[in-house]
């Protein structure tokens, strides 16, 4: 018997336990690996702040969010990067691609679903700003819910 609720236990705490955490503000990101041009870790960007988008090309709303987030970050393109992070295969449709993005944008393919699951995305587009060195979460959330004053103050108040 008492073999049998320890095993439970385990069982019960090792679900808890590889549980996605969720994004807290000023902590560090989550494991990320993904196919990319800036490294499978994102580490090679070299603008201040990034953000990641979780998204599908096949998803209206999220591509509709993509258009418009990157008009509104458009004042902060020297600071900020844009990566686009999507479980589809490399060589999806470019055309999709370049009908929403700029020349800066990333795509990177997260082809096994890890970095969907370690930031625990639960819709699309889900977005998250942080310092790029630091690694430290500014913003994170739907995308369609960030403002530009959100975005300036994140930028401004951390470029004093």
């Amino acid at each position: 018997m008492k073999k049998l609720v320890a095993i439970i236990f385990a069982l019960v705490a090792t679900v808890f336990i590889a549980e996605a955490q969720p994004l807290r503000l000023g902590e560090r990101l989550p494991h990320i690996n993904v196919d990319s041009s800036v490294g499978s870790d994102l580490k090679l960007i070299d603008k201040t702040y990034t953000c990641i988008i979780f998204m599908h090309s096949e998803s209206q709303p999220t591509l509709e969010a993509i258009k418009s987030f990157t008009g509104l970050a458009t004042p902060w393109r020297e600071s900020l990067a844009i990566v686009l992070i999507t479980p589809e295969q490399e060589g999806f449709e470019q055309e999709v691609l370049a009908s929403f993005t700029t020349n800066d944008t990333i795509v990177a393919f997260d082809n096994n679903y890890s970095t969907f699951e370690s930031f625990n995305v639960q819709h699309i587009p889900f977005g998250v700003i942080y310092e790029t060195r630091s690694r430290r979460v500014q913003w994170s959330g739907s995308l369609t819910q960030l403002r530009e004053g959100d975005l300036k103050s994140i930028i401004k108040t951390r470029n004093k």
